[in-house]
This record gives C-alpha cells, sequence and structure tokens, in this order.
C-alpha cells in the first residue's frame, strides 16, 4: 500500500485541481457578473486566467522545489496538448466558425511572437533568467490591460440584463467556493508535482517527460472542460479563445513566474524538440484560421490530434 501512495496522491491532486477550479471559476464569473464586468471581459480574460491557474501553481510549486523541468514541460506540455488535442477534438466534433477572424489570427501571430522570443533568449542566454521571467510578467500586465481596454470598447454589444442573485445565502456560498476553490488548487497542485517527482524517479523517466504528458494533460483538464460545455452550448469562440488566451498566458505567466522564482538552464530536448513541436502545433492552427474561410473543417482537426500523438509518441519512443 505504501508503494502505491504517491500513485494515489497524484490522482487525487488530478482531482483537487479539476474540482477547486471548477469551483474558482463558478465563483468568479458569479463575482465579475454581480461587479457588472462586462461578459465578454470574462471569456477573453478571467476564464483565461481561471483555467491557467493550475498550471500556474504548478510550476510556481516545482520552482520553489528546485525542480525546473517538471515547470517548463508543464508550460510546454499544457500548450501542445490545449491546442493539438482540445482545440484539435473541438474542431473534429463541431467545426466551429471562424468569428472575429483577424483578431484570431493577431492572438495565433501573437502567441507564435512569444514562442520566437522564448527561444530568442534560450538561444542568447541559455537560460530562462530572472530578468527574462520579470519581462514576461510586464508584458502579462500589458496583455491583461489590451484585453481589458479592448472588452471595453466592444461592450456595449454585450446585454447585461441579466438579475443577480445577491441574497445573504448566494454570497456566503460563493465566497465560499472561491476561497475553497484556490485552497483545493493550491494544495492540489503540491500534491501533483511532489508525488509527480517520486513516480519519476521510481520508473527512471526523466522530470521533462512527466511535466509534458501526465502532468500537462491534468493541468489542462479545466479547459477540455470549457472546450466539451462550448461544444455543448454550441459557443465554440469561447473555447477557441480560452484556449488562445490559456496558451499565452502558460508563456508570459506560468514561464514568467516560474523563472522569476528561480531562473534555469536550457536543455538542448527543449531547443531541439519540445520547442520547435509546439511551435508547429501552433502554426496549424494560425494556417487554418487563415485558409478556411467561415469555419474549420474536420481534417484540420484531425491533422492537429496527429501532430500532437506524433509529438507524444516520440517523446516516449
Amino acid at each position: 500500500m505504501k508503494e502505491n501512495l504517491p500513485y494515489l496522491l497524484f490522482l487525487l491532486g488530478f482531482i483537487m485541481i479539476i474540482k477547486g477550479s471548477d469551483w474558482f471559476i463558478d465563483a468568479t464569473i458569479w463575482i465579475a457578473k454581480v461587479l457588472k464586468v462586462p461578459n465578454i471581459i470574462i471569456g477573453a480574460t478571467l476564464v483565461s486566467i481561471c483555467t491557467t491557474l493550475p498550471e500556474a501553481m504548478v510550476s510556481g510549486s516545482s520552482s520553489l522545489h528546485g525542480n525546473a523541468s517538471i515547470a517548463f514541460g508543464n508550460a510546454l506540455g499544457s500548450i501542445a496538448c490545449n491546442t493539438g488535442f482540445i482545440l484539435g477534438l473541438t474542431i473534429l466534433l463541431s467545426r466551429p466558425a471562424i468569428k472575429q477572424k483577424n483578431k484570431l489570427r493577431r492572438t495565433g501571430m501573437f502567441l507564435l511572437f512569444l514562442i520566437i522570443l522564448l527561444t530568442a533568449f534560450a538561444f542568447i542566454f541559455g537560460e530562462i533568467s530572472r530578468i527574462t521571467g520579470i519581462l514576461f510578467l510586464g508584458i502579462l500586465v500589458l496583455y491583461l490591460y489590451n484585453n481589458i481596454k479592448d472588452a471595453k470598447m466592444s461592450s456595449s454589444e454585450i446585454k447585461q440584463d441579466e438579475e443577480m442573485d445577491t441574497s445573504r445565502n448566494t454570497v456566503t456560498k460563493n465566497i465560499i467556493m472561491f476561497i475553497v476553490g484556490i485552497a483545493l488548487t493550491v494544495y492540489g497542485a503540491n500534491l501533483l508535482v511532489e508525488n509527480g517527482e517520486i513516480i519519476a524517479t521510481k520508473l527512471g523517466v526523466p522530470d521533462i517527460i512527466i511535466g509534458v504528458t501526465l502532468t500537462a494533460f491534468g493541468t489542462s483538464l479545466p479547459e477540455l472542460v470549457t472546450a466539451i460545455t462550448a461544444i455543448s452550448k454550441k459557443a465554440h469562440d469561447i473555447s477557441i479563445g480560452n484556449v488562445l488566451g490559456a496558451n499565452i498566458l502558460n508563456i508570459i505567466l506560468v514561464i514568467g513566474l516560474s523563472s522569476s522564482i528561480l531562473p534555469f538552464k536550457v536543455q538542448h530536448s527543449w531547443l531541439y524538440y519540445h520547442i520547435p513541436f509546439v511551435f508547429v502545433i501552433v502554426s496549424l492552427l494560425v494556417i487554418f484560421s487563415v485558409i478556411n474561410k467561415k469555419r474549420f473543417q474536420r481534417w484540420n482537426g484531425v491533422l492537429m490530434i496527429a501532430t500532437y500523438a506524433a509529438y507524444i509518441y516520440f517523446l516516449i519512443a
């Protein structure tokens, strides 16, 4: 039983992150609506921050434990999983319409720019330094400011006549969900990292592989849940916007936060395998958003999923 404990705690960490994120997101959306924040801000910025919270917690915890490989691998793995698997699955199942084509293309190009910038710093300095982390956090502030500014400009198009329940019981319930949700996410992230490292040692698996597969998929589950919900409600643009926003935050928030806490050396496999594969997967999304006129095609989703599967296969093989 003692030998299986790390696996049970690793699974418990997954569950805590999923449930904690779910409660936290629900409570945050309720708070935003009560404060009359436009819904578009919730979708474009707040939901992405909430669904990226597990990655930020896991990577920050990894850095505090002195293990940069899981932190960096988790961020890269999450981008690959979010785009290649989750968004690929969304496109395959529902052929979503391409709305706000220019904004989608700009966001995708900005994500590619961040990947190139990350690669350049890694090549030049041979590490992801504290200065690089602080720079990314500075870009985070500008990114959030820009999103809020754009959202306010288009807020007149959003109906906000929904009556919100602000009774004492509802307020208390949402405050408790907010606090408990954060607590579950933070503690679940710690369980995930600590037991992920133990499992990696037991199996003789490099930390980077644990980071880009099990840990990355586990912390990407909120995006997956959001995507499935969006498909069921035919609100596919929320899923696409959330995935792109979460990917951007994986670089400027997750990697920025991790390297600000603890700078880490760059491994050759990151530069010559992981980052190029992530770049290709994101490039596919940008290309498909350009060549398709009105909606994505199912073969687009198949190719994205196949690329992600190849990434995982060659990583493990």
